[in-house]
Order: structure tokens, then sequence, then C-alpha cells
């Protein structure tokens, strides 16, 4: 068959047909599972190879798709490490900045890639307390929200009683003690309903 993406759909064919949820019109993201030593040491050789297997590919998009490689086996060993063993088995693999590698893990790259993709963005909620304390707190992926929207998403009474929004840029609150701190030095700004967030805003949503 032919994805529905590639048949040259009007954006009016596209609304009509948007109830059938088909698939073969979201964008691609794929995900090439590599060994150790292509993920570690043939990087640029291995990344190569993926794109000219993809510009082979009949219904690879490459405006839309998007890719990346990972190491299942890296990362399942790693899971099975403590944190100073996971710096000796890095280095014992030629990386000596455990930080940097961070960076290529499927749990940093693939949320990101999905965010972009979709046009979304990483929500984190919480009531303020640990995670294992508390069953609200969560990692969502929402669309582009306003402050309302976002008290929303969370609960409904929220979003009915929003009365305001207090914002401060997670680094900055990182750079104060706690967040009594970011009210008392006057950090915290005081947002309306239609505020539209922006990365990495810390918001505090005000409701009766």
């Amino acid at each position: 068959g032919i994805p529905a993406r590639s048949v040259g759909l009007t954006k009016d064919d596209e609304f009509a047909i948007k109830s059938m949820g088909l698939l073969t019109l979201k964008p691609i993201m794929y995900a090439f599972n590599v060994d150790e030593v292509d993920w570690i040491l043939g990087r640029d050789e291995i990344q190569e190879k993926c794109k000219a297997f993809l510009e082979k590919s009949e219904y690879h998009d490459p405006n839309d798709d998007s890719w990346t490689i990972v190491s299942a086996k890296v990362e399942a060993e790693l899971s099975l490490l403590s944190s100073d063993e996971k710096v000796e088995y890095l280095s014992s693999l030629g990386i000596e900045d455990a930080e940097k590698a961070n960076e290529y893990f499927s749990y940093n790259i693939l949320p990101s890639m999905a965010e972009k993709l979709l046009g979304l963005a990483k929500v984190y909620t919480g009531p303020g307390v640990p995670p294992e304390r508390s069953r609200t707190t969560r990692a969502h992926l929402f669309s582009k929200l306003t402050a309302e929207g976002l008290a929303g998403r969370i609960h409904g009474d929220i979003e009915k009683g929003f009365i305001r929004a207090e914002v401060i840029n997670a680094a900055k609150l990182l750079e104060l003690p706690n967040y009594v701190a970011a009210k008392e030095t006057g950090s915290l700004r005081i947002e309306g309903r239609d505020y539209k967030l922006v990365p990495d805003d810390v918001v505090l949503i005000r409701w009766r």
C-alpha cells in the first residue's frame, strides 16, 4: 500500500478524513539500534549509513521525518549498574565524560524528537513532593499551552477556578533556596489566563 501522506492530500482532504485517525498520515520517527562500537566509536560512519538507507526509502520524507541512533545493549547494561559503575563502564568504552554521554541516550533523545515532530511540549506536574509520594507527579506531552490551558489539562476544576499563574524561570528558581525565597526576592511574575507558556517556565496556578 501507499502511505496516506504520500498521495498529495490537500488541507481540506486531511480535515475530511481526520476522524479516521490514519497512522500513515503522521510523520515517522526512526530509531536505529546499533552495537556499542558503532554507537561510540563509529557514530559518524553509522549515521551516514542510516542517512543513505533512508534516502533510498521510497516513502521517507526528509522534511517531516526524523531519525537517530541508539544502543539498547549499552543502555540495558547501564541500567543494572550503580553511578560509580556506570562511570567505569563508559570509561571502558572510551567515554570519559559521563554527563555528555547522556545526550546520546534514547530516554533523552526520543522524547525531544517526539516533541518536535508532533509540535508538543514536555510538562511535569505535581504537588511539590517527591514522585514516590505523589500520584499526580507526571511527565506529559502537551500541545503549546496558555496558563489556563495548562490548568485545564491538569483538572477541569482548576481551569474553572483559575485566578492567576505565578511564573519563574527554572534556572532562576534553582539559584534560590526555595519557592518562598523566589517570592521574597521578587523573582516571580504574575500572569493571567492568556499567558503563553515558554520553555523552562515553572508555573504555580492559584485557583479557587
